[in-house]
């Protein structure tokens, strides 16, 4: 089974319900939503067998899914697959395989997959948007390695930690019994949270970081999941990821329109 967790802050409804239908179309068997303080109602776009759980107050991001996986809170059986993203990254792949194929193939040598995230915006910022993401953002980045997130093929007897430090890094990909390693698809592997960046991949993950003025102001309004204080400036443009996105992309939109979602 495909399992998607995802921990979200929503501030923006159409964003959310695109997000949701597209990985149900994509042939994700089960999402959890976990919602952090958030006054969109988005339990109700929410259906079985996908579970909801609201959470108050900072939900310490890492050390919840520490908690999700080594308490087996899930439900999970030994070799399902678990994604774990937030709410402004998609899973994409080429669909000449059934999701659960691509995914499993993936797992060449370790029991954790790196899928390096391809980051995509406008040419130009706009202040604000009236459009989902995929219609909005069809620009992307050339970055030759990026931060990714994890893919694991679960197992009862594995201790993961998402909490502990190396290099500077926490989080994005657990340490599995004490080691952080990943095969990272398209290349090798990795120690780190980061891997080469493969644009032609039959599976990739497409991350909406860079929106629009307004949604910067909501990201910084809203905090981090992950982080007890805010790690962004204010002045966007002094994120590592403003600027740079030259490149057309049309892979998420014309996807979106292939399985009907727009």
């Amino acid at each position: 089974m495909i399992h998607l967790v995802c921990l979200t802050k929503p501030y923006n409804e159409l964003d959310f319900k695109i997000w949701y239908k597209w990985h149900k179309l994509i042939g994700i068997d089960k999402i959890h939503v976990f919602h952090n303080d958030s006054d969109l109602r988005i339990d109700r776009l929410i259906n079985p067998p996908d579970c909801y759980q609201y959470i108050n107050g900072w939900p310490n991001q890492w050390q919840l899914y520490n908690d999700i996986l080594n308490e087996n809170k899930l439900g999970l059986k030994n070799e399902d697959i678990v994604i774990l993203i937030d709410d402004d990254e998609f899973l994409w792949f080429d669909q000449k395989e059934s999701l659960d194929a691509i995914l499993m193939k993936q797992f060449r040598m370790l029991d954790c997959v790196l899928l390096p995230q391809i980051l995509m915006s406008t040419k130009e910022l706009s202040e604000q948007r009236s459009t989902n993401l995929i219609e909005h953002s069809i620009y992307r980045r050339n970055d030759l390695s990026n931060q990714g997130k994890c893919i694991l093929l679960y197992n009862e007897r594995n201790e993961y930690d998402f909490t502990k430090e190396e290099q500077n890094e926490r989080g994005h990909v657990p340490f599995i019994n004490g080691m952080r390693y990943s095969d990272v698809v398209g290349s090798d592997c990795s120690k780190t949270t980061y891997g080469l960046v493969s644009y032609n991949a039959p599976l990739r993950l497409y991350h909406y970081h860079i929106k629009s003025l307004d949604d910067w102001k909501h990201k910084l309004e809203r905090g981090s999941a992950a982080n007890s204080s805010q790690i962004y400036d204010s002045d966007i443009t002094k994120n590592k990821w403003f600027g740079g996105y030259e490149v057309i992309d049309l892979t998420m939109i014309n996807t979106a329109k292939k399985i009907g979602l727009i």
